[in-house]
């Protein structure tokens, strides 16, 4: 029956005392993760025949404590309790002996509301209880085109700045970021989830999903980096750039622009054309011509000495981008093509991915 889109199992009836049994396929209990003393649910159908579904686990919650010294600074405390979040713990406890500061409250205060999800359920001068309140049943693709959609938002609008000289579009794009950042850990918290609790995956979503997921949230948070320092070098600019350099760096940001979203889309429609497509003109884009072409101009003094160092970080970011956008076009390849090793067992492949995640 394998590949068919049912399955169907043959059983004798067996008969303990007054009470009929009937054993169920091994292959079936593994795969709704059950075990003994599991319940499960039958349910008759019009027809007379019976429905067999398993009851869910209800997982305990995940509980951290943190003990906050009382000299403990606060970027420490920033450090500690986001990775507390992303490591996906439903609870956690901050305690101090001495009682928390000032500072360490206000702090405290303000990472929780930097990250999507927690809220602070109990508060004393010696206990702080954080819960994060997400869920493991979010679509994942959907936040990640999100994600996407504002990085390509943000790289839009620093190109205009550059067109139209708006600097209020770049203070923009900067603020953003921030928000970038806020739902780009959310996500890696979800899917460090998945991976630790595979018996909560979907149909729609794999372990090794969650593993591509994450490399690719890895490389889109860089992006949005990459776009705030272009943002920001273009606000210490001054009237004095050569507008044959401003049109150049134009025709570049559109081309790696478009290059980003690509390699996004490849990756969403698990297209292997538009992949390579993005491998391919990635050899195309003429970083080092731009910037042999910028130290001619400063030697012409068409560039300002101030200047210069502005355009230098610009074209470096935007190259990271395009370096970033092969590497999504290359998770894009692999996701496409489906291979048996991408179908074993989860119980095998999580211990991998543990040992992948810690590297």
């Amino acid at each position: 029956m394998e590949g068919a889109s049912k399955l169907s199992y043959t059983r004798k009836i067996q008969k303990i005392g007054e009470s009929f049994f009937v054993s169920l396929p091994k292959s079936w209990i593994e795969r709704n993760h059950l075990g003994r003393g599991d319940s499960v649910t039958l349910v008759e159908m019009q027809d007379g025949s019976l429905s067999l579904r398993g009851e869910p686990k209800r997982r305990e919650p995940r509980e951290i404590m943190l003990i906050v010294e009382e000299d403990e600074p606060v970027r420490s405390l920033r450090r500690r309790l986001t990775g507390a979040y992303v490591d996906g713990f439903d609870l956690i406890c901050l305690k101090s002996k001495r009682g928390f500061t000032d500072e360490q409250h206000d702090a405290i205060r303000r990472i929780t509301e930097g990250l999507f999800g927690l809220e602070i359920v109990e508060l004393s001068s010696h206990q702080i209880m954080i819960q994060c309140l997400l869920t493991r049943t979010i679509p994942i693709e959907k936040m990640i085109d999100g994600i996407h959609n504002t990085i390509k938002s943000m790289f839009g609008e620093a190109i205009l700045t550059l067109e139209r000289r708006e600097h209020m579009k770049a203070k923009s794009v900067i603020r953003r970021t921030r928000y970038v950042k806020r739902l780009s850990l959310m996500v890696h918290r979800l899917l460090r989830s998945l991976i630790a609790f595979p018996e909560d995956i979907n149909e729609e979503i794999k372990p090794i999903d969650s593993v591509d997921f994450l490399r690719v949230v890895e490389r889109i948070t860089e992006i949005s980096g990459a776009v705030r320092r272009i943002a920001e070098s273009i606000l210490m600019w001054k009237n004095d750039i050569n507008e044959s350099i401003r049109e150049k760096l134009i025709d570049l940001c559109g081309r790696v622009l478009r290059l980003y979203d690509d390699s996004i889309q490849a990756l969403m429609h698990k297209d292997i054309q538009l992949a390579n497509q993005v491998i391919d003109e990635k050899m195309e884009l003429e970083f080092t011509d731009l910037l042999n072409y910028l130290m001619e101009t400063e030697q012409e003094t068409l560039v300002s000495a101030s200047t210069f160092p502005l355009i230098h970080r610009i074209i470096d970011n935007l190259e990271r981008i395009s370096i970033y956008a092969v590497e999504i076009a290359e998770i894009a390849i692999d996701r496409a093509e489906e291979t048996p090793q991408r179908n074993m067992s989860t119980t095998i492949f999580s211990s991998q991915v543990d040992k992948d995640i810690k590297q």
